[in-house]
């Protein structure tokens, strides 16, 4: 279920998809970029979504990865302020936005729960930047597969495991890093005993209290 849709009864859900288009994304294939008009908002089905913004020089920085249930596309503005491409194959809901705001008055729990993701928003932004100046590389690592982990918990994932679909590229650009200090960073994670690699895409946490206290800024 979508993350818009808790409290909604099961009455409700029907109207509420019946308002949107279902639209699928081949991988790489890019949704809508910065500056361009705002017209729709759009939740996630099934699969990574991935937002960035490009920087003056043409370097890319990489602002989140969305799985199911996240709902994005959201602005007071007359314009996208990130780009948005699919890191995967990818279904969505796809709402107009002036009908997006329609259905927050006639359904009060969703219009909840929109506030509720809003805030949630601003609030990881706040704890990337916070990450960005203040952790080491290991601990931003740490952090960064804490979320993933728990994100993926809560739409099926196995609890404890991080499934990683992006590019190593893709997490050096989101946590400021380099793909060299990416790969050492799990090397040292690994050896330290902290986690271990099932495969290449797929990690287990192994020691969740050390990379919980990590990813508030404590040592290893």
């Amino acid at each position: 279920m979508s993350d818009l849709c808790v409290g909604l009864s099961d009455s409700s859900l029907p109207a509420l998809y019946e308002q949107s288009t279902h639209i699928n994304l081949d991988k790489s294939e890019t949704l809508f970029l910065s500056d361009q008009a705002a017209e729709h908002i759009f939740n996630v089905r099934e699969g990574t979504m991935t937002l960035y913004r490009m920087g003056a020089g043409g370097q890319r920085q990489i602002l989140g990865f969305l799985f199911t249930g996240d709902l994005f596309g959201i602005t007071p503005d007359a314009s996208y302020n990130v780009s948005a491409q699919a890191g995967s194959e990818v279904s969505l809901c796809r709402w107009n936005k002036d009908r997006f705001d329609d259905l927050l008055v006639l359904y009060p729990a969703m219009a909840q729960q929109y506030r509720l993701i809003t805030s949630k928003l601003l609030a990881q932004s706040l704890n990337l930047a916070f990450a960005l100046g203040q952790l080491t590389a290991e601990q931003r690592l740490a952090g960064f597969l804490l979320h993933i982990s728990q994100r993926q918990a809560r739409i099926g994932g196995i609890p404890g495991f991080a499934a990683l679909p992006m590019s190593r590229m893709d997490i050096a650009d989101y946590l400021g890093l380099t793909i060299e200090t990416v790969s050492r960073g799990l090397t040292r994670l690994r050896k330290k005993g902290l986690i271990s690699m099932v495969t290449r895409d797929l990690i287990e946490l192994s020691d969740l209290k050390t990379l919980s206290r990590m990813n508030q800024g404590e040592e290893a």
